[in-house]
């Protein structure tokens, strides 16, 4: 394992402020300590103003099944808005600046070369600018990702905007770091704000309610400084693809069935999905394939998924599933496919076609009520939907995810949608 790196102050910059970078890498930089922060917005510069205007304070509801924890975090110096492109090169060319964080989702890493749009097109005219006025010290770039080597899919889509010369310049100057992000965040209820002035005084319109269980895993290769994130928890690893595939298998995985299989059946919340007798048996049946790809111990494994089932019914938590249920093209792609192909096709892997199935029935039933999918795709969702022959109407909402016409999983999705437990 490298050394590791300088504990000198420096400055963070992170992209994508929501509501879980604020709940699991902010938190974290909080505890660490000493670090500036500025960050910026994923898309609307409504949490920009809403930060700013509380000088970058927010507060954090800890919520366990019996009882909340309140703390005001005071780790951001300012909030950007994405759309001030200006803004981020200056801190990127700025030596103070040794850190990038990215929460941008799944479909953040293929959002094109346009600047105003793409993250990773922001980032390539910061490291330009960096290079230009002489920096020296490297620079990391940190995916928090839900993706299987994410830190590869960043570094891809950062070099794909890059000029000759900063391509050139990138291996001895920027480290593309992978990392494994676990905490459930879902939205705040309507009670947040008041729970956040009754405990502390705070007055916030943009309150953070999560679980209390945080795990964060990063890639140990840092040549430049960083936080001194071990004082919160967070570990460094010279393996990161085992904890981001048990990661993605068995949480990501059920979240993303129990999203839509949850709502077919006529429940909204995690913990009433996981309650109700046949997703739950959907949901073993998914962690049981899932187990077959995960080269790790058996009571490691019995104990992660024992976890998470205490996670899931956490009723205080109230997790909707419509917020789950939100860029199924993006995330599909990546949790239920490769497992799927990796188990040896649709027939070997009934829990994971069993995800896919409940994502193109749920889809067919929102749009055919009148409501919109939530997904870059939502166009040709919708399109797709409205397709009365059920494997047409499979196959067009499949050829979203990439899958072939003609292939085995068709027919499996076609066949489990009428098994799918319904109200």
């Amino acid at each position: 394992m490298n050394a590791p790196a300088p504990s000198d102050v420096g400055r963070l910059v992170h992209l994508g402020i929501g509501n879980f970078a604020r709940a699991h890498t902010l938190q974290a930089t909080a505890v660490a300590g000493g670090w500036s922060v500025v960050a910026f917005t994923g898309r609307s510069a409504a949490m920009a103003d809403a930060l700013n205007a509380q000088g970058g304070r927010y507060g954090l509801i800890v919520r366990g099944p019996e009882a909340d924890e309140v703390s005001v975090l005071d780790v951001i110096d300012e909030v950007h808005p994405a759309a001030d492109v200006d803004a981020l090169v200056a801190l990127l060319a700025d030596p103070f600046t040794t850190v990038v964080t990215l929460t941008i989702t799944e479909k953040g890493y293929s959002a094109g070369s346009d600047p105003a749009t793409s993250a990773p097109a922001r980032i390539a005219l910061g490291l330009k600018a960096r290079r230009e006025a002489g920096v020296t010290e490297p620079i990391a770039l940190v995916s928090c990702d839900n993706l299987t080597g994410n830190g590869e899919v960043l570094g891809q889509a950062v070099r794909a905007e890059l000029d000759e010369e900063t391509a050139a310049w990138f291996e001895d100057h920027v480290d593309v770091i992978s990392s494994m992000v676990d905490r459930i965040t879902p939205s705040a209820d309507d009670g947040a704000a008041d729970t956040v002035r009754e405990q502390t005084g705070f007055a916030d319109a943009v309150p953070v309610v999560t679980e209390p269980f945080t795990e964060w895993v990063i890639e140990d290769r840092f040549r430049g400084r960083r936080p001194e994130w071990e004082k919160a928890g967070v570990q460094f690893t010279d393996d990161i693809e085992v904890h981001e595939r048990r990661k993605l298998r068995l949480l990501n995985g059920a979240h993303t069935l129990m999203a839509y299989a949850g709502q077919v059946a006529g429940v909204t919340r995690v913990d009433e999905a996981i309650g109700h007798r046949e997703v739950r048996a959907l949901v073993e049946q998914l962690w049981s394939e899932a187990r077959e790809t995960l080269p790790l111990p058996a009571d490691e494994l019995d104990a992660y998924t024992s976890a998470l089932e205490e996670r899931f019914r956490n009723p205080r938590l109230a997790d909707n599933l419509i917020r789950i249920a939100a860029d199924g093209t993006a995330k599909l792609p990546v949790r239920a496919l490769p497992a799927i192909a990796e188990l040896g096709g649709p027939d070997k892997a009934p829990g994971e076609v069993a995800a896919v199935a409940a994502w193109t029935a749920w889809v067919t039933d929102r749009v055919r009520a009148g409501h919109e999918v939530q997904d870059p795709k939502s166009a040709e969702i919708a399109e797709a939907a409205g397709i009365q022959d059920a494997t047409e109407r499979v196959t067009a909402l499949l050829a979203l995810l990439d899958v072939a016409a003609g292939d085995p999983l068709i027919a499996a999705v076609v066949a489990e949608e009428q098994r799918l437990p319904r109200p």
